[in-house]
């Protein structure tokens, strides 16, 4: 089971994701609407045991995605926490991954995507012993 924390501005898109990936039996730790808000509550709810992954929108009010990022690196305890950028804006994929998104996902994608995306940001890799 995976931690999953999502900032979504648009409620429905949130709900979706929520339904979804408790289905596909990952936790969902928090949710906020916009970049502010999810700093407060990560910092107040849960810096003690943090998100496997944030799944990011881009467009927020506040704050963008990118503007949370890089706030989120300044912050010690989400330092192991993978960040999954969905955005309908494609062209922000190479500057999104140059500044440490795990994963970039175009908007509209279906849920088979978000799926395997997942299982690719939690993949650990077994060392191979010879």
């Amino acid at each position: 089971m995976v931690r999953v924390y999502v900032v979504e501005d648009d409620r429905i898109v949130q709900d979706l994701y929520v339904m979804y990936l408790s289905k596909m039996g990952h936790e969902i730790i928090g949710q906020s609407y916009n970049g502010i808000e999810a700093l407060v509550d990560l910092y107040l709810n849960h810096r003690e045991n943090p998100p496997d992954i944030i799944i990011l929108d881009y467009s927020m009010p506040g704050k963008n995605g990118l503007e949370l990022l890089h706030d989120l690196q300044k912050l010690d305890y989400v330092k192991n926490t993978k960040v999954l950028l969905v955005t309908g804006f494609a062209e922000l994929q190479l500057s999104a991954m140059e500044r440490g998104v795990s994963k970039f996902i175009q908007k509209p994608f279906d849920y088979e995507k978000l799926s395997q995306s997942i299982k690719e940001l939690t993949f650990e890799e077994t060392p191979i012993r010879i």
